[in-house]
């Protein structure tokens, strides 16, 4: 439904998430965390630091953080940084111009769907997605 880059920033901001407070993390460690090419973890990590939700430190202990609280970060925020406001902007049967004047037979029924959409990604903040999909530690009989 949202672009590649939109859901490499999510996972990358989600990995972030989960590091201790203070802690810098290298472009690689989040690289292979996440399994995001290099070249376009770059890129969002750029892009992401411009849009201040994550810092970037350079130098031998340097390395990415985020900008501010996840509890202050909505999904939203993270789409609106990737340039991406997905399908949910477009005609949902893909017929171009689909509007109030020029809807489609689903127009009504999907402007619903859109609006409960964006109440959720506005709503639905970066440190619940972290904490929703945290790897789990399992435990190990001795």
């Amino acid at each position: 439904m949202f672009s590649r880059s939109a859901g490499y920033a999510v996972q990358a901001l989600a990995y972030l998430a989960t590091q201790p407070p203070g802690r810098l993390i290298g472009a690689r460690e989040i690289a292979k965390a996440t399994q995001i090419p290099m070249p376009f973890l770059w890129k969002i990590l750029r892009n992401l630091s411009r849009k201040k939700l994550v810092r970037s430190f350079k130098g031998v202990r340097g390395g990415y953080e985020l900008a501010r609280a996840a509890e202050r970060i909505s999904v939203q925020q993270i789409l609106e940084a990737a340039h991406d406001r997905g399908r949910l902007a477009n005609c949902v049967l893909g017929l171009g111009p689909c509007d109030e004047r020029h809807p489609c037979v689903l127009h009504d029924s999907w402007t619903d769907v859109r609006t409960r959409m964006d109440s959720f990604l506005e709503e639905t903040t970066l440190a619940e997605l972290a904490t929703a999909h945290r790897p789990s530690r399992r435990r190990t009989r001795a």
